[in-house]
């Protein structure tokens, strides 16, 4: 299956609202990420790594969904968000970096 770009997210989605594109962009990248953990799993030859790869797949793609769902149950007002920001929502770059504490 093949990932969904951002534009063509827009384009299946046109009459929906930014919240909800946003929530479908987090999908979708999780799905891919999960998608490729899957792959590299199967060609592992180490049947425990391969185990733990379909367990990293499971985990991401179920909290893609989470986050997705998150969003669309949130109070946002996405249509007031920098392209910046939204960006940020769909990577999950959020919050506030680490400081270095050296």
């Amino acid at each position: 299956m093949r990932a969904i770009t951002p534009i063509l997210a827009l384009a299946l989605c046109a009459g929906c609202s930014e919240k909800e594109e946003i929530a479908d962009q987090v999908e979708d990248r999780a799905e891919s990420r999960a998608e490729a953990m899957e792959e590299a799993g199967r060609q592992m030859t180490n049947a425990l790594q391969a185990n733990i790869a379909e367990q990293q797949a499971r985990t991401v793609r179920q909290a893609g969904e989470e986050r997705a769902e998150a969003i669309r149950k949130s109070d946002l007002d996405a249509d007031a968000l920098t392209p910046a920001q939204k960006q940020a929502l769909v990577t999950g770059d959020t919050g506030t970096p680490a400081k270095d504490v050296r």
